[in-house]
């Protein structure tokens, strides 16, 4: 396999925690094309996935490697058109050694890949030729798709009757990591806020909504849900982001160890009896959806757990604070939408809101670092989340 001339740098030791010394490049050279980082997942402080956008505004999958050993490893078993830049391995159209079927996916007519994090999952639209979507496709390791499976099922079953989530509509592949799921209608809250045509009383309705949406899952019967999320859990999520974004000097090592502090000992102090339910667990504006009726959906209901609502909650509001931060969301849409998904969601304790809104905020903080973007956004979060 061939490397394309880079500006590949030296990379800085590991655990300075000196913002703006990134281990990770922001930008890519690949022959006459240029790529910068539009986000990246870390999976550890060595290794990250990562989405490249090109100069035409198309993305491409990578995957950054401190280590040339696991790079060059990586780059062998990688099908074409996969290619070395540097210390980054980039995967165009799919090219995948651990999704064997999303070439298949991508091959079917109609098929547009939207998102891919190599060797973990990939999301393929599969429209029709009126250009009407008609389902879409998730590709995972197919050890993984059955448990996937699952939990749609389950979630259909606990909500489907009021809360349009997705449906498996073809399982004849799924023992090959492919699962084919029916399209919830509606646009995101989130694009339906950034768009600027929503009236406070507008955005109000259509978050109270959402808020009687979530009520309903948090109140569906628990017992056939398996996985559980409590505090311990969180904190766990939490440090996932925090370790490597101080690794890759992104966020300032003292200021993480002040927040992760503060939060700990909030969510450690816990009633004896706290407000369980089933929660979506990565509840956000993009994973609600509002239709032509005014009924709320719900997308990526993979993560489903029980424990404390407060959560979910929590995740909602901060992302709405996320949104005005980012000028998404201009403030009175939303103070409507959070007033709104308040009095739809109920009666949940506040103090509980509280500990989880910390949590949430040192958690994006770690994720926006990766962000470039957003990294004046992170670093925000993180002095919001240390007081």
């Amino acid at each position: 396999m061939t490397t394309p001339p880079t500006d590949a740098r030296t990379t800085p030791p590991a655990g300075t925690g000196t913002p703006g010394a990134s281990r990770l490049p922001d930008r890519v050279l690949d022959g006459a094309h240029r790529y910068h980082l539009v986000r990246a997942w870390p999976r550890g402080e060595d290794h990250a996935l990562v989405e490249l956008r090109a100069e035409d505004g198309g993305t491409v999958a990578a995957q950054w490697f401190a280590c040339p050993v696991a790079l060059a490893e990586a780059a062998a078993a990688a099908p074409a058109p996969a290619r070395v830049s540097g210390d980054v391995l980039l995967q165009p159209g799919g090219a995948d050694a651990r999704l064997r079927a999303l070439r298949e996916v991508l091959a079917e007519d109609g098929s547009r890949l939207v998102a891919h994090r190599p060797g973990r999952r990939a999301v393929v639209r599969v429209s029709g030729t009126d250009g009407t979507v008609r389902e879409y496709v998730k590709v995972v390791r197919p050890g993984k798709a059955p448990d996937l499976a699952r939990r749609g099922g389950l979630v259909a079953e606990l909500v489907g009757d009021v809360v349009p989530v997705p449906r498996l509509v073809d399982a004849s592949r799924v023992e090959r990591g492919v699962l084919c799921w029916s399209v919830v209608p509606g646009r995101t809250l989130h694009d339906l806020g950034a768009d600027g045509g929503w009236g406070a009383a507008d955005a109000r309705a259509a978050w109270e909504a959402a808020g009687r949406a979530v009520a309903r899952l948090h109140a569906a019967p628990a017992g056939p849900v398996e996985a559980r999320h409590g505090a311990e859990e969180e904190l766990d999520a939490v440090a996932s982001w925090l370790g490597p974004a101080v690794a890759h000097g992104l966020l300032d090592a003292g200021t993480v160890a002040r927040a992760r502090e503060r939060v700990t000992a909030v969510l450690r102090n816990a009633p004896a009896d706290p407000v369980l339910g089933v929660l979506h667990r990565d509840l956000h504006d993009k994973q609600l959806l509002l239709d032509d009726a005014g009924t709320v959906g719900m997308i990526d209901v993979d993560t489903l757990a029980v424990g404390e609502r407060a959560l979910d909650v929590a995740n909602l509001l901060v992302h709405l604070e996320l949104r005005q931060a980012q000028g998404l969301l201009v403030p009175d849409l939303a103070a409507a939408a959070r007033h709104g998904f308040l009095a739809g969601v109920g009666d949940v304790p506040r103090d509980r809101v509280s500990a989880y809104t910390l949590a949430t905020r040192l958690r994006l903080a770690g994720v926006y670092a990766f962000r470039p973007r957003w990294r004046s956004v992170a670093a925000d979060l993180l002095q919001q989340a240390a007081g």
